[in-house]
């Protein structure tokens, strides 16, 4: 046995200070990283310990190919964003996405002209971006003005001042014209083009950008699917887009939509506790409120386009701003961190983010981790935490997981531990309960490796356990291989603080004596608490057990 006290390399993890947040003291300050400026963590082959979180890959592990990194907007046709695009510094499939408008496309009727948008395409992957495209159509600022000669009605929105004004898009002046648009997009050879990455096909709503796939709101693709409009909408996509259908992304549900092989990217992960429970995307909570992803889901288990938006962090958002929704700005970074964590676990393989990132080294990670499945993830991951849903007087979450699971069994209990206050009343949490727990404690907290991610037998891999130092005490990692039980410790000194230690080991995985049938176990006797563990393939040349993989 070895204690990481003696021999461990303290590094700091970013080149501002982590702590000094009074009540978000582990996520760092406020401060804006230029995605041009961000390095991923480094990488270190022995174990280590790390003040505060510690995002770190083998050197060998490169971007999923279906995940996308959207760090930019391009509104319009013209081309200075696009011109400067930065260069990044750590691996990404970046993209930028083009918002551009009908009216834009098609100024007067039956004159459809897409080279402008094209040009565009061509000239960022010219500066190493593919492209998503986004065409607008719905709002009256959105649709040319020649349409307005065939009289449509505008539509009744949902929430009063509404944003945009939007036309009765089912109106039959209206939807013709939209379909024959779609059928020149298709003709166009746009969806074909391997720059382009992705399409977006919307619908309308009383904020910018089309969201939604039908008249019905978002959480109802039951209803959305029965809609004669909707339906001739989706059909005209998947005609234009044969043999790609993968690209095209919905703004709403659709059972029907995703018979057709489409995707869906929501839009509000900043909100981190929102689509939970949700069939559609496979987050479900099993018997003891722990969530889970069901990876039968047609969208897991496809790998297709599943975004989200992990955007609104700039000064404007936070209390006492026009635009307020966020609260204090100090509490950007633990959001930011939140919400990242949340789209992984939702096996989302495309973001739109920032061109800047609150916590820089986390997005690198970010950029390595999304699309991954059990056949390619480089490492699997636990998030001790818990929330309360607005349900039967809390119903508690449990863990953001991703193939590393921890469960409670007897001897093995555990308590949420290191309680975060949130930023503001979130309207999925249940009242007077607007706080979180990141950490989880408890004398053994018990964990399994999803069977499928090695081979049955002795593996080499790095166990990095993320922990509260505020509790003093030994956590102690206990694990079997081919010589038997093995312990490694690391000392909690008692500061306020996160640490990361890193555990370097020969390791049994599905194929072990201990109880519950644990892979292994964290033991503290003085419950030092736990907040986030991964458990990384070390060899880039690992073999998944393909016939579990294949189930």
């Amino acid at each position: 046995m070895k204690s990481l006290l003696f021999i461990s390399l303290i590094v700091c993890l970013s080149a501002f200070s982590i702590y000094g947040q009074e009540n978000y003291p582990y996520w760092g300050p406020y401060h804006k990283t230029p995605v041009s400026e961000i390095k991923p963590a480094q990488w270190f082959d022995e174990d280590t310990i790390v003040s505060g979180w510690d995002w770190s890959l083998p050197g060998f592990v490169e971007p999923s190919a279906v995940s996308k990194l959207c760090i930019a907007r391009n509104s319009g046709l013209g081309t200075n964003k696009i011109t400067c695009l930065p260069e990044l510094n750590f691996p990404a499939n970046q993209v930028i996405s083009h918002w551009v408008r009908w009216r834009d496309l098609e100024p007067e009727e039956g004159k459809i002209n897409f080279q402008a948008l094209i040009r565009n395409i061509e000239l960022a992957s010219e500066k190493g971006y593919g492209s998503i495209v986004r065409i607008h159509f719905s709002a009256i600022d959105f649709a040319p003005d020649w349409i307005k000669k065939y009289n449509i009605p505008i539509r009744k929105e949902h929430k009063e001042n509404p944003k945009k004004t939007n036309y009765e898009v089912s109106h039959p002046e209206f939807h013709s014209r939209y379909l024959k648009f779609i059928t020149a997009l298709g003709e166009s050879g746009i969806p074909h083009m391997e720059e382009v990455r992705g399409l977006f096909l919307g619908y309308a709503s009383p904020s910018n950008g089309d969201e939604g796939i039908g008249p019905y709101r978002e959480n109802n693709a039951v209803a959305n699917d029965t809609v004669k409009h909707v339906i001739e909408r989706i059909n005209a996509w998947s005609e234009a887009c044969k043999g790609v259908e993968h690209k095209v992304f919905m703004g709403g549900l659709s059972n029907y939509g995703f018979s057709k092989g489409f995707g869906i990217r929501r839009g509000f992960v900043e909100m981190y506790l929102y689509h939970i429970p949700d069939e559609h995307i496979g987050q479900k909570l099993d018997n003891n409120n722990y969530l889970y992803v069901d990876e039968s889901c047609p969208v897991i288990a496809k790998n297709v386009f599943q975004g989200e938006e992990n955007e609104e962090y700039e000064e404007k958002w936070s209390e006492g701003q026009s635009s307020s929704r966020f609260g204090a700005l100090e509490s950007f970074p633990y959001r930011y961190f939140t919400a990242n964590l949340r789209l992984l676990q939702m096996r989302c393989n495309y973001l739109l983010n920032n061109e800047f990132a609150l916590l820089p080294e986390m997005l690198s990670w970010v950029s390595l981790e999304m699309g991954r499945t059990i056949e390619d993830t480089p490492d699997a991951w636990c998030t001790l935490r818990e929330s309360y849903l607005k349900n039967d007087g809390g119903v508690p979450v449990k863990n953001f997981e991703r193939w590393l699971y921890q469960r409670d069994a007897p001897g093995y209990e555990t308590t949420p531990a290191l309680k975060i206050e949130q930023a503001i009343q979130m309207w999925m949490v249940q009242r007077d309960k607007y706080y979180d727990f990141v950490a989880r404690k408890g004398k053994k907290i018990g964990f399994n490796i999803d069977d499928r991610m090695f081979k049955s037998g002795e593996q080499k891999m790095a166990i990095k356990v993320s922990f509260y130092d505020g509790v003093a005490g030994t956590l102690k990692l206990v694990y079997k291989n081919d010589r038997g039980i093995q312990q490694e410790t690391v000392k909690a000194l008692g500061e306020d603080k996160i640490r990361t230690a890193t555990f370097f080991v020969n390791a049994y995985s599905s194929d072990t004596d201990f109880d519950h049938d644990f892979d292994f176990i964290l033991e503290s006797e003085e419950e030092v608490p736990v907040s986030f563990v991964r458990v990384i393939k070390t060899d880039n040349k690992y073999e998944v057990n393909i016939e579990t993989a294949n189930q």
